[in-house]
């Protein structure tokens, strides 16, 4: 079976809450299309583009690289209206609205998905998984949320609560992801290897002509003060990158939490492991409908430092305070944050549930000789009550039960 073949075979729409917009002319709304790019390199190339501040451009979430996705973004009335239509990137405008789009106000995600290379003998049980979407998965955060993860699952805001400043500035300075610019995996690169010889690493900013503040900045910064000054050089780490750091760690402790909290519930013959960029995630292949009916209007907070413990009966409680036993912290440690990136306080559905569900018959895949195909449609609804997130790949989890 594969999934995401092509980028046409994950199509995502945003669910815009109209209710959340204001009526009022200080902002033009867009309807951004993008194939097969990352979300913040499209924001970036509308920014460089046409000369508007990255922080102008209001979206509601992040979403997928390999899929064709369709989003609302909104941009201050004082740049004028643009319009782009590119190969992989377009640009429409639809009207003026008072407020900028924030996380938050979306309803859901529309989704249009694709199987690929799907063997006959296996229709019977994708048919059968079909019929059980309405049993849902678990909420999980996916890989998407963990972009700034690298090996041995070492997470930056982790590594600063623990007073590591020197490990984690080295990471955001030298760790890179292929897809990345090349210059800038190159002055990684350089500075990895040139590590503490600040002088000669910022003649090479010189010599290859980079811009980048960020890097510019505390480079200058470690070369101009002591060795203690690594808490210091964090001022100058760009402040949408340390509330992805802060989001992502948040996020796996939440879904090491509502790993451990299944437990509870699901007998061991109806648990499957799956992995992940940061460890495995439990799911089932069966769920009694008692269970599920208990389960899937219920919530589980995330970990952080205003959140309060009495609020909660003994088994969130036994949850929260042994996932921080195994990482070493305590919900104090959380205000360590407060002046990286204040960590927000939310709680989010523990079971994913779709709507709207409907799919085709099984047809010749035109893609993989010899095998079949299948498109299903679905929505689903913002993860969270008090903030919205981009939703999981659930179709994943579904069709490998």
């Amino acid at each position: 079976m594969k999934i995401r073949q092509v980028p046409e075979d994950f199509i995502v729409e945003e669910i815009l809450d109209k209710n959340t917009l204001k009526k009022g002319n200080n902002y033009n709304l867009y309807l951004l299309k993008k194939t097969n790019i990352e979300n913040l390199k499209a924001l970036s190339y509308i920014s460089k583009k046409f000369n508007i501040p990255l922080k102008d451009i209001g979206y509601c979430g992040l979403k997928d690289r390999h899929a064709i996705t369709l989003q609302y973004i909104t941009i201050p009335t004082e740049y004028g209206i643009i319009s782009l239509n590119e190969e992989n990137l377009k640009v429409d405008y639809l009207k003026t609205v008072g407020n900028p789009l924030k996380l938050g106000q979306l309803m859901g995600n529309k989704f249009k998905i694709t199987i690929r290379n799907i063997k006959r003998e296996n229709f019977l049980k994708i048919g059968d998984n079909l019929r059980n979407l309405h049993l849902g998965v678990p909420n999980y955060y996916d890989n998407q949320r963990f972009g700034s993860v690298f090996q041995n699952r070492i997470f930056i805001a982790k590594e600063y609560m623990m007073e590591n400043y020197k490990n984690a500035l080295r990471i955001i300075l030298t760790k890179y992801k292929k897809s990345e610019n090349k210059r800038i995996k190159d002055l990684k690169r350089y500075i990895n290897e040139n590590w503490g010889r600040w002088e000669s690493i910022l003649r090479y900013i010189k010599n290859n002509k980079i811009k980048n503040k960020m890097f510019v900045n505390i480079i200058k910064y470690l070369n101009n003060g002591d060795k203690e000054r690594f808490k210091g050089a964090f001022k100058y780490v760009d402040n949408r990158l340390k509330k992805l750091f802060v989001s992502a760690y948040q996020s796996y402790l939440w879904n090491e939490s509502i790993k451990n909290l299944l437990k509870n519930y699901i007998p061991k013959e109806d648990r499957i492991y799956i992995d992940y960029n940061c460890g495995t995630l439990l799911i089932y292949k069966n769920i009694d409908e008692e269970i599920l009916h208990t389960l899937k209007n219920k919530t589980f907070p995330t970990i952080t430092h205003d959140i309060d413990l009495n609020n909660f009966d003994e088994d969130y409680n036994k949850i929260i305070k042994s996932i921080l036993k195994k990482e070493g912290l305590k919900i104090g440690d959380f205000n360590k944050l407060k002046n990286f990136s204040n960590p927000s306080y939310s709680e989010r559905m523990i079971i994913s549930i779709p709507e709207g569900i409907s799919y085709g018959k099984f047809l010749n895949d035109e893609l993989n000789k010899g095998k079949y195909k299948i498109t299903m449609e679905f929505q689903l609804k913002k993860g969270k009550l008090c903030h919205n997130d981009n939703k999981k790949d659930n179709d994943s989890l579904i069709f490998f039960k």
